[in-house]
């Protein structure tokens, strides 16, 4: 089965790992020991914490493009939850892939990225705001536009 782990293409094979539901989480078993995961699923897409790390996982879709299609420059909420951090501030200069703030939802931090190179148009939350589901929360304009 094929996946994007953080929009990059993986397929999922045997590897000697088990995973099973343990209350609200789940423990994964390898050869290298055992971890336990949270997962949050929003749409096609699921977030799971795992070793300090949050990791985006959605359902390959064939049409989609090899290079992961054009990004709009806008970060929005994955979930619902609070702003604990904020990185950078309106007219900031960002390269893509620059964390610019941390979302927490159920006891796990989001960093919503930069898709794009640009600057911080908008930034539409502080510290400490709660935020909702798909909430535009900052905006990257590239440059020229």
């Amino acid at each position: 089965m094929k996946v994007l782990v953080d929009g990059v293409e993986f397929y999922l094979v045997e590897s000697g790992a088990t995973i099973r539901q343990d209350g609200d989480r789940l423990r994964i078993q390898t050869p290298e020991g055992a971890r336990t995961a949270v997962v949050v699923r929003q749409g096609d897409k699921t977030y799971v914490s795992v070793g300090g790390r949050v990791y985006e996982v959605e359902k390959f879709s064939a049409t989609r493009k090899a290079s992961g299609g054009v990004s709009s420059g806008e970060g929005r909420a994955p979930m619902p939850g609070m702003i604990v951090e904020v990185l950078v501030k309106a007219g900031d200069t960002v390269a893509k892939g620059d964390q610019l703030l941390i979302l927490e939802a159920m006891k796990m931090q989001q960093p919503v990225t930069a898709g794009i190179d640009g600057v911080v148009s908008e930034l539409n939350v502080t510290k400490g705001d709660q935020v909702t589901d798909g909430q535009l929360l900052v905006k990257v304009t590239a440059p020229g536009e």
